[in-house]
């Protein structure tokens, strides 16, 4: 995510952008106690989200949301002031949200899990990954991936699951088919795997598998995943689990408890 805050008090505007790097670390956030600079910027970089001060010198917080507004259509705007007698003006001018000084970075995660416009990530991975709710798999386009079988699809959730760790033959039995010791099981499996390879192969994603000594994983940073970037802090990943987690299979279970119980 990409944001800016703009306060004529210099420290106001470091402390939201500091607030911004712990809600949202893999973004990009930064401040301004200025109005051109941060025009300049906002022109540039469309932030997803600009916090604004309303009572500024030269240019008041409502009219640099307008200019914001003619640079970047998509930004949320969110005005930041002590006095409560600006919310009307904010409402009329179709802000995102309004949060009144001193604030805490509670305050700042709400108006995060309310935006207006939602925030548009550039893929960078050969796959986009939906683990939350349903599991499904999205190529470079967009395109939702077909999987000629469903275990290789099911295959291919445990080892995202797993987050990149190595799985062996017989813990893939295990988890897809409650067995690891059978040989026909095993048989099935190495069928499964093959059939990925090649569904992957054809949407460009073959780099995403990774085969090791009798052990299949892939490469996490192949993929953009809701549930890895919820891991990470990610603000967007972590205020779009809703408790749910792929499922269509028994076996996620446990890391839904997990998520659960995570503070």
């Amino acid at each position: 995510m990409i944001t800016i805050s703009v306060d004529d008090q210099e420290n106001t505007a470091q402390e939201t952008a500091k607030m911004m790097d712990e809600v949202d670390p893999g973004g990009e956030h930064v401040a301004f106690s200025e109005v051109k600079p941060a025009l300049e910027y906002a022109k540039k970089n469309k932030p997803d989200v600009a916090w604004l001060d309303i009572e500024m010198p030269g240019m008041s917080g409502l009219e640099l949301s307008m200019e914001i507004k003619k640079l970047s259509p998509k930004t949320n705007i969110v005005f930041v002031t002590g006095h409560e007698r600006f919310a009307y003006q904010s409402f009329k001018l179709h802000a995102s949200g309004f949060i009144l000084k001193p604030f805490s970075i509670e305050d700042v995660k709400r108006e995060l899990e309310n935006l207006r416009e939602p925030v548009e990530r550039e893929m960078t991975g050969l796959l986009r990954i939906q683990c939350f709710g349903n599991f499904e798999v999205f190529d470079k386009t967009g395109n939702v991936v077909k999987f000629k079988r469903s275990r290789s699809k099911e295959i291919l959730a445990y080892m995202v699951d797993r987050r990149g760790a190595l799985c062996t033959v017989g813990e893939l039995c295990g988890a897809i088919f409650e067995d690891e010791d059978d040989r026909k099981f095993k048989k099935q499996l190495r069928v499964f795997l093959s059939s990925l390879r090649d569904d992957l192969d054809q949407v460009g994603a073959g780099a995403v598998l990774v085969k090791g000594w009798n052990a299949y994983g892939v490469d996490c940073s192949q993929l953009d995943c809701d549930y890895l970037n919820y891991l990470k802090g990610d603000s967007v990943a972590v205020n779009s689990f809703m408790g749910e987690y792929m499922l269509q299979y028994s076996w996620a279970e446990m890391t839904l408890g997990e998520l659960i119980m995570k503070p």
